[in-house]
């Protein structure tokens, strides 16, 4: 494994915003700081989202502005976001999975002491972290070489790739890679021959299952 490789599939704009303004709930969220992990470029961008909000804040408890300085304030705020310093995760890692970011550490070793993985398919293992606010997130440990059933979602879905890597109609996900899907998108993932992959997958609905199998396993699994 790399540990050096940069993600090439990131958030959106859009939800980097979110995560900056703290406006995402909290599996959302886990899911996007762990990204910023492995990404440098989107810790920048999210540090500049930051350094843009807190300043539209320190003007608006001002007197209003006029369009000189209101011109003023924007080329204050460009310059804000090109000098936003990069935040580094630290170095702590969880003792029963080796090499898991800070912001997902402690969620999964509470999750491992409540009842650890659990099979949900064949060749598919399931790891539910407690987080609240309405949307779930799991690890999911899948076997080289294995398929997940075709879906599409009734909400959305953030797929963060922890190690190993699989392959859909949307391209290659490697380590530190982030897919944001929405019904909008149908998808079969299959995990590369390499190595086993785990991925932690939030979602705030239930996914929308092709197969009649995979349909009538779905109460079993959760997800």
């Amino acid at each position: 494994m790399n540990t050096l490789r940069r993600p090439s599939h990131h958030p959106s704009e859009a939800l980097l915003v979110a995560y900056a303004c703290g406006s995402l709930r909290e599996a959302e969220s886990l899911a996007v700081c762990t990204h910023l992990a492995f990404c440098p470029e989107c810790r920048r961008l999210a540090a500049a989202a930051e350094a843009i909000g807190g300043a539209l804040l320190d003007e608006i408890d001002a007197a209003p502005v006029s369009a000189d300085g209101l011109k003023a304030v924007l080329a204050r705020l460009e310059h804000e976001a090109a000098e936003a310093p990069v935040r580094t995760a630290p170095a702590r890692r969880a003792a029963a999975m080796p090499g898991l970011p800070t912001a997902l550490s402690g969620y999964v070793e509470a999750a491992l002491r409540a009842g650890g993985w659990r099979m949900a398919a064949p060749g598919v293992q399931q790891l539910r972290l407690k987080t609240g606010g309405g949307a779930q997130a799991r690890l999911l440990r899948l076997k080289p070489g294995t398929p997940l059933p075709e879906h599409s979602h009734h909400g959305t879905e953030l797929t963060l790739v922890l190690s190993g890597s699989y392959s859909d109609s949307l391209g290659r996900f490697g380590r530190g890679d982030m897919a944001e899907l929405d019904d909008s998108i149908t998808h079969r993932p299959v995990v590369d021959r390499e190595a086993e992959c785990v991925a932690l997958v939030v979602t705030d609905a239930p996914l929308k299952f092709r197969g009649l199998m995979a349909r009538l396993a779905q109460p079993f699994i959760g997800i």
